[in-house]
């Protein structure tokens, strides 16, 4: 076979939130014209023949004549999408000979979608597929615009931005491209980094702390489900505030790490949401509706898209109205909640999400929501309310370590909140979760442990942890026993107790510390204490 009759490109795949090296070998035959591709594509993939051959005529360029073969490798890999349209765009031109790679250049890689008219739209996964081909030792890849600044995530590795094939074949050809043809952006993670912690937040989120007046409870609870990654459960009537705490939770969180950083643009990127430009060390919060199902909870599909589970990464997943989400639902949380990650098996794909999210639901009483309330105006059935609270399964209910009993506030207080914004409250929060968070990073590190919050605190390291004397322990044990509690639950009680010592910066776990992660489990009426005390 002759050389100009044969060619050879690299382009990436997506398999979950990582990118997957496929090439693309491209060979001219004698016989009837024909345009075929195989390798396990999908019919969009399939469909990039007709999209190939109108962008070339538009561009100029000639079709070739005769029988054209692609093949994509791996073939076991399933391939979807259209991002295989340029890089088959060019293979076709250099395998008839119209396009030339420089002899000795650095292999190029090339992905997007190409119109009929020859320009080159953007695809999901940009910067996810530039991690692995720089990982695999490409150095050159050209590809549609990015929309906020990848290459500030890459070190080894030039993207090239193009807006049409005409540009991509001259850069594929070894013409020097101008400058701002190198991916380039308004935003960097360092600098939104510095933004720091008190950095203003979009919308309500920015104030609704300081205007809370009436809830300390409420506060005290997401405080400490900050400060120790805790699923929380808040249980009251409506408008007393479960929302607004919620909003609450997501300001009082530490801005993330560069790492997290990276891991939110990458699922950001195969989901194909917008990039908040103004700080993008916010943590993402999520707040499905509660007639969401198990496969938009969790990802699902063919090719299988992710969940909200997975867009909650690194953030704060808030379910309200949690009793009337489906109980299939709610349950498919669990095994999440435990891996942090989620195993997908569609037709022939096979993905892992991550799911790393601090949970916090809420939810009513009862159906009038009035159960909680002074004055015995509740006017549902005990038979009601168990139907009420039946969506939540025990095994999931278990798995909160906090659930938070909220009621109506007062007349004055109401009157108090229009007029009261105290700025220092926020910051107070904040300060006392970050000082928190890095007394667990101390810890871990004495203990020559990598981080983890003391949420997930393993058992064999909970009393070195605790530094609890024995008649501590024993007392939690003795009541847990007569409390009834699950093995979870009294692991859940000390590891609560774990992280109120670290909010008031002791050392030592001690009786008062347990006696308040203790409420958590006893807050509400009688009602539901047969449920807070599941074995």
């Amino acid at each position: 076979m002759k050389k100009s009759q044969y060619s050879k490109i690299t382009t990436c795949a997506l398999s979950g939130i990582e990118g997957v090296l496929i090439e693309i070998e491209l060979c001219l035959l004698p016989g009837l014209p024909s345009f075929e591709v195989g390798g396990n594509c999908d019919s969009a993939v399939r469909e990039s023949r007709d999209r190939v051959r109108a962008a070339i005529n538009s561009s100029y360029y000639n079709f070739p004549k005769g029988r054209v073969l692609a093949a994509y490798a791996p073939a076991t890999f399933p391939k979807s999408g259209s991002a295989f349209d340029l890089p088959l765009a060019l293979a076709v031109l250099q395998a008839s000979g119209q396009v030339h790679r420089p002899e000795g250049a650095n292999p190029v890689a090339a992905f997007g979608e190409l119109s009929l008219d020859g320009r080159v739209h953007r695809v999901s996964g940009i910067l996810n597929r530039l991690l692995a081909l720089e990982a695999s030792g490409v150095r050159e890849v050209i590809g549609p615009p990015c929309d906020f600044d990848c290459q500030s995530f890459l070190s080894n590795i030039r993207y090239y931005v193009v807006s049409n094939l005409s540009e991509a074949i001259e850069i594929y050809s070894g013409i020097v491209p101008a400058a701002g043809s190198i991916a380039k952006g308004k935003v960097s993670a360092s600098a939104s980094e510095s933004e720091g912690a008190n950095s203003a937040k979009p919308g309500i989120r920015s104030s609704v702390l300081n205007r809370l007046s009436g809830q300390e409870a409420g506060i005290r609870a997401i405080t400490i489900a900050a400060a120790g990654w805790h699923p929380l459960l808040l249980m009251g009537a409506p408008g007393c505030g479960k929302t607004s705490l919620a909003s609450a939770l997501a300001e009082i969180l530490p801005p993330m790490t560069e790492e997290e950083v990276l891991q939110v643009l990458l699922i950001e990127q195969v989901s194909d949401i917008p990039v908040y430009r103004g700080d993008l060390t916010e943590r993402p919060f999520r707040r499905p509706h509660h007639s969401i199902t198990a496969s938009a909870l969790l990802g699902g599909g063919v090719p299988p898209k992710l969940g909200e589970c997975t867009l909650a990464h690194c953030g704060v997943l808030f379910l309200d109205e949690v009793t009337e989400v489906r109980p299939q639902a709610l349950d498919a949380l669990r095994e999440p909640m435990e891996l942090k990650k989620i195993h997908l098996a569609r037709s022939s794909w096979r993905v892992t999400y991550p799911s790393d999210f601090l949970l916090m639901a809420a939810c009513n009483p009862c159906r009038c929501g009035e159960r909680l309330e002074a004055g015995a105006r509740c006017r549902c059935s005990e038979y009601s309310v168990e139907r009420h609270l039946d969506r939540i399964s025990g095994p999931l209910y278990d798995r909160f370590d906090l659930v938070a009993r909220l009621n109506r506030v007062k007349a004055p207080t109401l009157q108090a909140s229009l007029d009261q914004n105290d700025e220092t409250r926020s910051k107070s929060i904040q300060a006392q979760v970050r000082s928190a968070w890095k007394k667990q990073m101390e810890r871990c590190t004495y203990f020559g442990e990598k981080f983890f919050f003391n949420s997930r605190i393993p058992i064999d390291l909970l009393i070195p942890f605790m530094q609890m004397n024995d008649s501590c322990l024993k007392f939690i044990s003795e009541l847990a026993e007569e409390m009834r509690f699950s093995f979870r639950a009294f692991h859940s009680l000390l590891r609560v107790a774990r992280t109120i010592a670290d909010l008031r910066t002791a050392e030592a776990v001690e009786e008062v510390d347990l006696a308040l992660a203790l409420e958590y489990r006893l807050a509400l009426p009688s009602i539901f204490s047969e449920r807070s005390n599941i074995g």
